[in-house]
């Protein structure tokens, strides 16, 4: 025969039940030590987001789509074909997918092209394929 101690089915239904405290059912003996964890936060910038091969530049616009501000931008493109312009300011343009064709414009650029073959505008600084 299997021993069981008495109660102790009807103090983990009374547990599950809420009618009993979980320390009175398990004992004093277990707890949950505070955690070391601290708590940060911080905001997502194009500066935080652009890629190592633009840390020379100090980026303030996420731009999606083919066209650039007059700003610091970091131009998105998608995975389809792209026919990009970074306009004015220092940018970090990123074709992505596809056979891209991008215009730097003014400014110190750098232009990352991604998969496919893409095509630079003689005005990109700084091209990589």
């Amino acid at each position: 025969m299997i021993g069981r101690r008495p109660g102790t089915i009807a103090a983990l239904v009374a547990v599950a039940i809420g009618a009993l405290p979980v320390k009175g059912v398990f004992g004093a003996g277990n707890f949950v030590p505070a955690s070391l964890a601290t708590r940060y936060q911080a905001g997502i910038t194009a500066n935080t987001l652009k890629p190592v091969e633009c840390a020379g530049i100090t980026l303030t616009t996420v731009v999606a789509g083919n066209t650039g501000t007059g700003g610091a931008d970091l131009l998105l493109g998608s995975s389809a074909v792209n026919s990009m312009s970074g306009g004015n300011g220092d940018d970090c343009i990123l074709g992505g997918g596809g056979n891209d064709s991008i215009n730097c414009g003014a400014g110190t650029d750098v232009a990352v092209g991604g998969p496919g073959t893409d095509t630079f505008n003689a005005n990109c600084e700084t091209r990589i394929q």
